[in-house]
């Protein structure tokens, strides 16, 4: 993202309809080795993603709204990555050090195509997944849900600023942090 890479960060943008990742197949007992190895075995695309996500020291979620949800694509992402990264809490042989999310603050961007109705389940639904693999949804300091960016077509303009200001303001506090 520009915004971020203005304020002296390293970002990368990660378009999921690009990555082609399979839907979850439930194996085994329908929970396969994500249970303990947290990695999906039949998606290498998704155990690339999931790296990056250790890598990451901040998110920002950007999902257009479907029907008062986020995008398919992202959902499927979501779903993967808490069966794999919400998991750890549960196990007690896990060395992984926890969560890849928790202690890293998120931005979430949900954009309506009408008037804004469908935003806040959009928000809900992404923020109840970085709350179930212990992201802190709930902001603590710099950490948890950031900043919430809601956008229809009559704000688009201004919430490109807004979006660079929550960005700006994430990273600055980010490296305070640090």
């Amino acid at each position: 993202m520009r915004f971020a890479c203005e304020s002296g960060a390293e970002a990368e943008v990660i378009k999921l309809a690009e990555k082609n990742l399979s839907r979850c197949e439930m194996c085994g007992d329908g929970w396969g080795i994500c249970l303990k190895k947290h990695e999906c075995e039949h998606d290498e695309n998704f155990n690339a993603l999931q790296e990056k996500v250790r890598e990451a020291d901040a998110f920002v979620y950007i999902t257009p709204v479907y029907w008062s949800e986020v995008s398919e694509v992202l959902k499927n992402y979501l779903d993967k990555l808490r069966r794999c990264q919400a998991t750890k809490q549960w196990n007690s042989e896990d060395t992984t050090g926890g969560s890849y999310l928790s202690g890293k603050p998120s931005i979430l961007v949900a954009s309506a195509g009408g008037g804004g109705g469908g935003i806040v389940n959009t928000f809900e639904c992404i923020e109840r997944a970085i709350a179930h693999m212990g992201g802190n949804s709930q902001p603590r300091g710099n950490v948890g849900v950031y900043d919430y960016i809601a956008v229809n077509r009559w704000n688009q303009e201004y919430k490109r600023e807004s979006l660079k200001s929550a960005v700006k303001s994430m990273v600055e506090n980010s490296k305070r942090r640090d």
